[in-house]
């Protein structure tokens, strides 16, 4: 059996079967990515989480739960294993663009209304009187 570059870049554009060794360990690994993107959405942190980062859980579990979704659709319709590769690599670059775009200037933001909120003096706080009987 050829081992070669061209072996290696043949297997890219060969439908991706069930026969082959890999079928069943991607199937299950996308199962445990589904479940895995699910735990993480609805666990809490004890933290406190800026907003930004509330407000871009939801839009990176969706891109992924789509992803991982189609990916396996596509494994069932036993395409290419290049169009899975590009598909992963199209959700990658959702993750990257949210997180290294769009959520640094919205996490600046809050960084700076925390940091302003110190400086502002609070309210104390009204005792009661106690009431002697």
């Amino acid at each position: 059996m050829d081992l070669g570059l061209g072996h290696l870049i043949g297997r890219f554009f060969e439908p991706f079967n069930s026969e082959s060794r890999f079928y069943w360990p991607l199937v299950l690994a996308l199962a445990a990515a589904l479940v895995a993107n699910i735990v993480w959405y609805y666990t809490q942190r004890r933290t406190s989480v800026p907003p930004g980062e509330i407000a871009a859980r939801p839009w990176a579990v969706w891109a992924n739960l789509i992803a991982l979704i189609w990916v396996l659709l596509l494994v069932i319709a036993k395409v290419p294993f290049l169009v899975i590769a590009i598909s992963f690599a199209i959700d990658l670059g959702v993750l990257v663009y949210l997180y290294a775009v769009w959520l640094p200037p919205r996490d600046a933001e809050w960084q700076r209304e925390v940091r302003r909120q110190k400086y502002i003096p609070q309210p104390e706080r009204r005792r009661r009187k106690k009431r002697t009987a």
